[in-house]
């Protein structure tokens, strides 16, 4: 089975204990415009990656994702369901819990504190993006935590980019993350288009709805 460790999520990966992986298209997998379907039908692909990587599947904590700028802390004591409300999720340097997105265009974004180890993973599309969510995750991250945003590596996903998009959210993602404080080169852009290779990865414009969610997990080793 594939890693679902591409280089751009080398930087996180290398962090003592943390696991960074992001699920592409499943091929094998039956897909439709029923997101709630679609995504029970990746359950045992996606499981089988969190197995992989010696995380139990309980310990995965999602996001209801309503495309707002709302973010959680989450630990190892949890519900299986997503949270709801929220578009970004955050734990301590300690939980052995992994923090789940999902996206068919638009951003998952993974954020690390190098000092301290929080981790967050939000999910940025054009509504998040326009309310600054990794701004709102940075601000989050420092208050239940201490963290700090000069210490943190940034890394954006693939996602629908220009042409085929009229807003290049990765760009603005960036931008913001910046504005908060992590430092430039600490941010790190996978560079890749969604809609301009739906071989490789789901999405929404281009399959217009009839798609998967690929899932963007960020956690750790369990001790």
């Amino acid at each position: 089975m594939k890693s679902y460790s591409p280089s751009y999520l080398d930087r996180l990966n290398n962090a003592p204990q943390n696991i960074a992986r992001f699920i592409t298209r499943i091929p094998e997998v039956e897909i439709s415009t029923d997101r709630k379907a679609t995504i029970a039908n990746l359950l045992p692909a996606h499981n089988e990656v969190l197995e992989q990587a010696s995380i139990s599947p309980k310990l995965l904590r999602r996001a209801q994702q309503v495309h707002g700028a709302r973010v959680a802390m989450v630990g190892d004591i949890g519900s299986p369901f997503p949270v709801e409300g929220v578009d970004g999720l955050i734990c301590s340097h300690n939980a052995d819990c992994c923090l789940g997105i999902y996206v068919a265009d638009c951003a998952a974004v993974w954020i690390y504190d190098q000092v301290i180890g929080t981790r967050a993973l939000v999910h940025s599309g054009k509504l998040g993006t326009e309310h600054n969510i990794v701004g709102e995750a940075l601000k989050c991250m420092h208050k239940f935590d201490g963290s700090n945003a000069e210490n943190c590596i940034a890394v954006i996903s693939p996602c629908i980019r220009p042409p085929h998009y009229e807003i290049d959210i990765a760009s603005e993602i960036t931008e913001q993350l910046i504005e908060a404080g992590v430092k430039a080169g600490n941010v790190v852009d996978a560079g890749l288009d969604t809609a301009s290779d739906i071989e490789t990865f789901y999405s929404y414009r281009v399959e217009k709805g009839n798609t998967g969610r690929m899932l963007a997990l960020f956690g750790r080793i369990p001790h």
